[in-house]
């Protein structure tokens, strides 16, 4: 029982400091780049909660991972259509595990994940993937139109995706705390050097992007999101952007109020 609770009090002394680093470079970031806008600015009291809320969330959606291998891929058929969920960097299909739920019981289906090598990301391979496993999940569902949901990285790729290859079974694709103009986080983390603000997949993503005017697309994003620096970079021009204050990147899979407005715009006609 002792080696138990030293064993949870190392875990979570580890996700507490790896927050607090993220966070860290984050306002590295944000000096350097000068005052975040008034509106953007928590109080100290609703800052320390949404921190302790990211850490809790970190730690939840690491448990998930660890379960991600024996989930199923897909849920079964629902009434309302498929949705393919594309998790980010080091994920996989575990991640999505309450927001799938929560989808699946308001009768979305198939639900489906896609999982990808995140790691050491080959993002060309990675919606190459995805174009194979869209063009599965269409077929078993050919009455109804396809959306994709991607987080954090994962929104890179299905924007890839749809610029690489044609999708006529998709209408609609929502991002989640995905940098669409790259990271500055990126400069301290090697593995995620190919999405620095000024890298090749980064600039070739967003010359001559037509998207938004091709899909509904909508960009959810947290000015509290410390993965994505600046928070600005999670904004995707002409798509509908929506943003919260103080939801972490963890935080933005197991939010309430996040999946309401997944939800709620998930059930919008589409244009």
């Amino acid at each position: 029982m002792h080696e138990v609770l030293l064993g949870f009090k190392l875990f979570a002394l580890l996700v507490v400091l790896a927050t607090a680093a993220t966070y860290v470079t984050r306002a590295v970031q944000q000096r350097r780049a000068g005052p975040a806008p008034q509106a953007d600015r928590l109080g100290l009291l609703h800052a320390g909660f949404s921190f302790a809320a990211e850490c809790a969330a970190f730690a939840t959606v690491l448990l998930f991972l660890a379960i991600g291998r024996i989930t199923n891929r897909c849920s079964a058929r629902a009434q309302r259509g498929p949705l393919i969920l594309v998790h980010g960097f080091g994920g996989n299909r575990g991640c999505w595990w309450l927001l799938r739920r929560r989808l699946t019981h308001a009768g979305w289906g198939p639900v489906c994940t896609f999982d990808y090598r995140s790691v050491r990301l080959d993002i060309e391979a990675a919606a190459r993937e995805l174009r194979q496993f869209v063009d599965t999940t269409a077929a078993t569902v050919p009455d109804k139109p396809v959306t994709l949901i991607g987080y954090g990285i994962g929104g890179l790729v299905t924007r890839l995706f749809a610029r690489r290859y044609t999708a006529p079974r998709v209408r609609r694709i929502v991002t989640l705390g995905t940098p669409h103009f790259g990271t500055e986080l990126a400069r301290w983390v090697p593995a995620l050097s190919d999405f620095a603000p000024d890298s090749k997949v980064i600039h070739g993503l967003n010359a001559g992007d037509r998207l938004p005017q091709q899909f509904d697309f909508i960009a959810i994003q947290s000015s509290f999101d410390a993965t994505v620096q600046p928070a600005s970079s999670a904004h995707y021009p002409l798509a509908f952007n929506i943003q919260v204050n103080d939801v972490g990147h963890f935080a933005l899979l197991l939010s309430r109020k996040v999946y309401r407005l997944i939800a709620e715009n998930l059930e919008a006609p589409v244009g």
